[in-house]
């Protein structure tokens, strides 16, 4: 699941409510080098948050290894979120999508002036969309 936030605001502000609230996420790359490295002995289960499984796997040698390796492909495709249910912090990509530039707003009062001359739009209608193209600039 990738979420796609078109500024850096509300993203940060969403990681210092998260911070506030307790609220840790985990990194899936630090989860499957933990995986693969120290898989066998729980590691990457006590990582994730699934603490009984973390001891099941430390006292059973990674259930003699085949639960080792399910854990790896699991981490690897994704399927093995961590306990608290917040996903991986490569989920939340941040991209910043192209800002509205003066030209596009232009482009756009051309486009509802056309609309106001054709009758399409109403007086009312177009002294609004103008004043709120206005404001975007």
């Amino acid at each position: 699941m990738i979420r796609v936030v078109y500024s850096l605001k509300p993203f940060t502000e969403k990681v210092h409510i998260m911070k506030r609230k307790g609220i840790c996420m985990k990194s899936k790359t630090t989860a499957l080098i933990l995986s693969i490295l120290v898989g066998g002995l729980g590691v990457d289960r006590f990582y994730l948050g699934y603490t009984g499984m973390g001891v099941l796997k430390l006292l059973t040698g990674g259930c003699f290894g085949v639960l080792w390796i399910i854990d790896i492909i699991n981490i690897a495709t994704g399927k093995l979120l961590p306990a608290d249910g917040n996903g991986y912090d490569e989920d939340f990509v941040v991209t910043s999508a192209p800002a509205k530039t003066a030209t596009n707003s232009f482009d756009e009062l051309e486009k509802i002036a056309k609309l106001h001359e054709q009758g399409v739009l109403s007086d009312e209608e177009f002294s609004k969309m103008k004043a709120d193209l206005l404001a975007k600039i």
